[in-house]
């Protein structure tokens, strides 16, 4: 199905004339049996069919350095942001599964083919010794392919047979790892009318530490992004006696406030790197702990077979299975508290200590408390934030060397296709096929229970104690006499429980060795957070195409038609009770309850779950059934003058449906000259995993809040429908001799335009409805900061999404410091229209003894604005153009205008050479900029004190406005009678990636960090 089937064709420069796909010219004389064209249903249709298809075949992507599914995705011009590299703070599970996002509108608005079927989106488990050829349609093609193809397809196409056995390998190193390396076989044998293919392959790629790159490892007055107000050296509040009947507020849980008492000095916050902010807030920089490339591994298996059962029919089975294995994606030591077994309500004042634990006395004599007339009567201490790792790492569950707590992500995935491909005595043609796909992920992302930190601060911690509790009105195990008995243990909150900051080899000079949390205590305050989803999808597809007998001045209707029905379902399986939501809330005493409810005790209604940081999954299991119907018309007008139409109807479980058009065209003015031209709709389906009304709970990063990650809850609306687009095209070809009659010259120039409605994803991000609530300057500035002070409106429309600490909003007090969680909505929210230029252009001639290429290809995008965003029946966002910058808050994210590729390729008998260079223009951060275009210099004050004195930091302009990024690469092949050799040297002058103020630095979605770096191949074919 899907795929335009041609017969031999003698040029293939005539079939580049025809199709406008960048084939490396070097092919022109190459005789080719069959051309396979991604984005029509018929049998015998032009190749071209008027849309804009890129193709790379194998010999070309040899010709670059044979890249990675991750190199090749960023460096194509139609692409946008892209997941792959270990970027934690998007998903750690995103490291090594690359999702393509043609026209940066989304990954989820590209659909990836294997053979012209559906597949999971990862490219990465494609075997790459087996691909022909990857093909890019650079237009909506849902009318051909059904959901999800608004912004284009990417088909990656397999060799059709093949005979013998090739083993190759390569190695890449220079960039302060161990380096990365593959290996694959492949073997093909023909036995009798069929023909067997195998292949194996294995990638490895090592861990790069932030510390081996300076843009990852920046100061914090430089780049404060990657550092957090939240930690383990904490302001802690001296309480008086517990009130017999704990309330819902800090006082009336905890007691009287009698002071602030600072487990930390400037001094002894700056000796272990961190940075004084005020008695309360040593802030720490987590990005030592992190990894800019964490270890990964991918494994690929493939097997087919095709058998040419007539003369008239094929049959064919094909089966891949891919691996992708991150055993360690290390991030922070442990994560902060956004909420807390507390009855009150926030990430403030959520844990206490009695005087009682052993820890107190002498945190009490160090700080002074102790000489303090109050002292007498302090009973306990409740710290304002927590962490319980930061400064001083955490060995707990490191390995190599390593002080931090990793997550550990797998993904399986297996694709299987079988069909029959051929033609009836009347010469219809026909294309049956089932196909299975499954994609396995299986994760952890470790977190600490709350309530057993709690427990541990009473005395009561560890996997063996088993103290009665004897007062049952207030949560937690109370048993004074009991406590740190037997195998019941203390937890050490204080800032001697840490030896250094062990990433940098500072000396903590609080640090007492008889009072580090022992071992066993820590383990047992963490959980896995272990879980497994499971997705699989199975597809049935029956397309008929043939010729109507009805002649055109341009020759004779030819049309194609087909039904597909898919079934697809959804299963997470989480073993662990903790996990799992059978433990909603922080205390076996608490449920979910409505705040004003007589029994709440500090459970909210989302049950939030035990942990201090993340979030629970419940187990669900869903399904949805698409059926669809589609046909497609094949119109000869003229000899120059040819038009297609095609209309899919495709319905969906929940009484959902779409029914989306394309019509399309190519004119060919003379025989160097034709336009060509598409417009039609298309859609995206909410996807099988979607519950209406379900409730996650999760984490943000929160610009107004100096990029501290807190609390984030999301909830799936009810009503969802389809989201809609509009994508047109028109382009230019020229092909032609060039300056002498042995040069080819062709030059490409297509203009498109993509229009998204009802947009499924956030109707509002979670940090624009923070920024927009905190919107009002502290007294004497006139700009809003983003270092926690900016006051809040208690008056805004959206004031009921935000969780504030202690529960309340006061005009004129509360502040960005003050709110732990933000609730949106996902749904149908605002869509998104992007419009630009894709050049395409390539020119060849002979050379000294040999031949040479010229190439070029280049997106130039024109516009890319973002609707309306209403929350609420409140107006967030009037929308605007977002061309040219970094887009933090947004699903799309990074929007450069400019971005191209060019290269000289010269080839002299065994040998060839290839020079590529690449541009990505700069985006600017539009969080740091005012509506008049000016720069928010207030924004950019990072909060505290220069260390070693009590001067506040000026602006840092790092990242604001970066510019481009320009890198060149230099590719050799030797083609010898042996084996063929290769070798690359990429980012020659080893350039850095652009500056952006994010966690590392750079952007790591459109951002290359390993600098410059060699690599060698081998490649032997028996």
């Amino acid at each position: 199905m899907q795929n335009v089937y041609l017969g031999r064709r003698k040029s293939l420069a005539l079939a580049i004339m025809f199709a406008s796909v960048s084939l490396p010219v070097s092919a022109q004389e190459t005789e080719i049996e069959e051309v396979i064209v991604t984005g029509s249903l018929i049998r015998g249709t032009p190749l071209d069919a008027a849309l804009p298809v890129e193709v790379f075949s194998a010999a070309e992507l040899l010709e670059t350095g044979s890249p990675t599914a991750l190199e090749f995705a960023k460096t194509l011009t139609s692409g946008g942001p892209i997941t792959g590299e270990a970027y934690y703070f998007g998903g750690s599970g995103n490291t090594g599964n690359v999702s393509f996002n043609l026209r940066g509108i989304g990954s989820d608005k590209t659909l990836t083919l294997f053979n012209g079927r559906r597949t999971p989106q990862n490219s990465s488990i494609f075997p790459s010794s087996v691909t022909a050829r990857v093909e890019i349609l650079k237009d909506g093609a849902a009318v051909t392919y059904g959901a999800d193809a608004t912004g284009g397809v990417v088909n990656f196409i397999t060799e059709d047979s093949y005979s013998g056995v090739e083993l190759s390998s390569s190695y890449k190193g220079g960039f302060d790892s161990d380096g990365d390396w593959s290996l694959s076989a492949k073997a093909g044998w023909d036995v009798g009318d069929s023909n067997i293919l195998v292949a194996a392959e294995w990638d490895h790629r090592s861990r790069l530490q932030t510390k081996e790159r300076d843009f990852a490892s920046l100061p914090y007055g430089v780049n404060p992004a990657p550092w957090s107000g939240l930690t383990n050296l904490a302001g802690w509040v001296p309480r008086a006696s517990l009130p017999a009947n704990p309330g819902l507020t800090a006082n009336s849980e905890w007691g009287s406030p009698l002071g602030l008492v600072s487990d930390f000095t400037p001094e002894s916050c700056n000796a272990v790197g961190g940075i004084y902010v005020n008695s309360f807030t040593c802030n720490y920089g987590y990005i030592p702990y992190y990894n800019i490339v964490e270890e990964n591994e991918i494994y690929r298996l493939f097997g087919q077979v095709t058998t040419q059962m007539s003369d008239s029919l094929e049959f064919y089975a094909r089966a891949a299975y891919g691996r992708v294995f991150t055993p360690e994606a290390y991030g922070s030591p442990s994560q902060p508290v956004v909420r807390g077994p507390a009855q009150t309500a926030g990430l403030t004042y959520q844990l206490y200590v009695p005087v009682t634990n052993p820890y107190v006395q002498e945190f009490m004599d160090r700080t002074g408390w102790s000489a303090n007339p109050l002292s007498g009567l302090t009973q306990g201490f409740t710290p304002i934030t927590y962490r319980a790792f930061a400064h001083g790492g955490n060995t707990t569950w490191a390995k190599d060397g390593l002080h931090s707590t990793p997550n550990r992500n797998e993904s399986r995935y297996w694709h299987i296709s079988t069909g029959f491909t051929g033609e009836f005595d009347n010469q219809i043609g026909y294309d049956f096929a089932i196909t299975y796909n499954q994609f396995d992920i299986r994760s952890s992302a470790p977190d600490i229970m709350g309530a057993r930190v709690q427990q541990a601060l009473n005395g009561f911690g560890g996997p063996n104690c088993n103290a009665p509790d004897l007062d049952p009105n207030r949560l937690g195990t109370q048993n004074p006499a009991m406590a740190g008995v037997g195998d019941c243990m203390w937890w050490n909150p204080f800032a001697t429980n840490f030896a250094s900051q062990p990433e940098l080899g500072l000396a903590n000079p609080n640090y007492n060795p008889n009072m580090e949390n022992p071992l066993e205590l820590r383990q047992w305050v963490f959980n896995d957070r272990y879980g497994e989803t499971t997705a699989w999808n199975a597809t049935v597809d029956l397309v008929f195409s043939g010729e109507t007998g009805i002649e055109l001045p341009g020759g004779t209707i030819a049309w194609g038609a087909g039904l597909q029905y898919r079934d697809s379902r959804n299963r997470q399986t989480v073993p662990d009770p903790i996990y799992n939501g059978a433990t909603p809330c922080f205390w076996p005493e608490q449920r979910p309850l409505e705040p004003t409810h007589p029994e709440y005790n500090g459970c909210t209604p989302d049950g939030p779950g035990p942990f201090f940081f993340f979030g629970i999954n419940e187990p669900d299991s869903t399904k949805q059934a698409q059926e669809s119907a589609f046909g497609e018309l094949n119109l000869p007008l003229l000899d120059n003058l040819i038009m297609t139409a095609a209309v899919r109807h495709e319905r969906f479980s929940g009484d959902l449906d779409a029914t989306v058009y394309k019509v399309s065209g190519k004119y060919d003015l003379t025989d160097n000259l034709s336009f060509r031209g598409s417009y039609g709709t298309n859609y995206q389906a909410p996807g099988a995993g979607l519950n209406p009304g379900e409730v996650s709970v999760g984490v943000n990063s929160y610009s107004i809040a100096g990029g501290d990650w807190r609390g984030a809850t999301t909830v799936t609306a009810t009503g969802i429908e389809p989201e809609t687009a509009t994508v047109w095209s028109t382009g230019v070809i020229w092909q032609s001799e060039g300056f002498d009659v042995s040069h080819n010259f062709q030059f490409i120039v297509d203009y498109f335009s993509i229009e998204t409605e009802d947009e499924l994803g956030l109707l509002a991000s979670a940090n624009t409805i923070a920024s927009s609530v905190f919107s009002i300057p502290p007294p004497g500035q006139t700009n809003v900061p983003s270092n926690r002070t900016a006051l809040a409106d208690c008056s805004h429309p959206l004031i009921n999404r935000v969780t504030f600490n202690g529960g309340t909003c006061t005009q004129g007090v509360t502040t960005a410091n003050d709110f732990a969680s933000i609730t949106t909505e996902y749904g149908n929210g605002p869509g998104q229209l992007t419009e630009g230029f894709d050049v395409q252009a390539n020119y060849s001639f002979p050379a000294f003894a040999g031949d040479m290429r010229l190439g070029l290809t280049l997106t130039k995008v024109q516009k890319f604005e973002f609707g309306e965003t209403t929350l609420d029946g409140f107006l967030l966002d009037p929308g605007d153009d977002r061309l040219g910058t970094l887009n933090f808050a947004t699903i799309a994210q990074s929007a450069p205008e400019w971005r191209a590729n060019l290269n000289v390729n010269y080839s002299q008998g065994d040998h060839n050479f290839r020079f590529v260079l690449g541009y990505i223009d700069g985006v600017k951060d539009e969080r740091y900029y005012n509506a008049d275009g000016s720069i928010n210099e207030a924004a950019l004050i990072p909060g505290g004190f220069q260390p070693g004195t009590t001067t506040p930091f000026e602006p840092s302009f790092y990242g604001v406005d970066p510019g481009g990024w320009l890198a060149a690469d230099f590719h050799w092949v030797w083609d010898h009678s042996w084996a063929t050799f290769t070798a690359s040297i990429n980012n020659i002058t080893d350039e850095d990636p652009p500056a952006s103020r994010q966690e590392f630095g750079y952007d790591p979605r459109i951002g290359n960090p390993l600098g410059r770096t060699f690599e060698v191949g081998l490649r032997k074919t028996f």
